[in-house]
């Protein structure tokens, strides 16, 4: 009888690992969840300090469904703080390639002039510009985290 019980632990056990490992098999890809995209869709004025407007962001997830939400950062011009902006909620679908519709609002911080805002844009380029992002990322599950990137180049990632 104490034998019946072992092989019945030890197969429990064994399946139970099985099953852990099989479910954990798409962690390994996390790191190939890419951004391949980054572009402005639409917008529009709110005042002259603020704009609502619509990224449509490509990516590629080669892994388990995901949210994203919480989404807020800074986006500085040559290290001084140009602007806050905050983007909805995005449902990204599992093992597909997609382009995501994000609507954000952005506001120009105080210290930031319009005269300043149109010499910048004049240039046409986002050489100069980073971003301070925060985003809380969770799965259907429940489960989740908050991630947390400094000084991103927003020219290299529109590139």
């Amino acid at each position: 009888m104490e034998t019946i019980k072992r092989n019945i632990s030890g197969i429990l056990i064994a399946l139970l690992a099985c099953a852990i490992l099989s479910g954990c098999s798409g962690l390994s890809k996390v790191k190939d969840i890419k951004v391949t995209s980054c572009g402005l869709e639409s917008y529009s004025l709110k005042g002259l300090r603020s704009v609502d407007a619509v990224l449509a962001v490509g990516i590629d997830n080669p892994t388990f469904a995901f949210k994203i939400l919480n989404v807020s950062g800074t986006v500085k011009y040559k290290g001084e703080d140009f602007a806050t902006y905050t983007a909805d909620s995005v449902s990204v679908d599992k093992k597909c390639m997609k382009v995501y519709d994000v609507p954000c609002t952005a506001t120009l911080d105080d210290g930031i002039s319009l005269k300043r805002l149109m010499l910048i844009a004049k240039k046409g380029s986002l050489e100069g510009f980073t971003t301070d992002v925060t985003a809380t990322v969770r799965l259907k599950s429940g489960a989740g985290t908050t991630l947390r990137f400094k000084d991103v180049d927003l020219n290299k990632m529109t590139e």
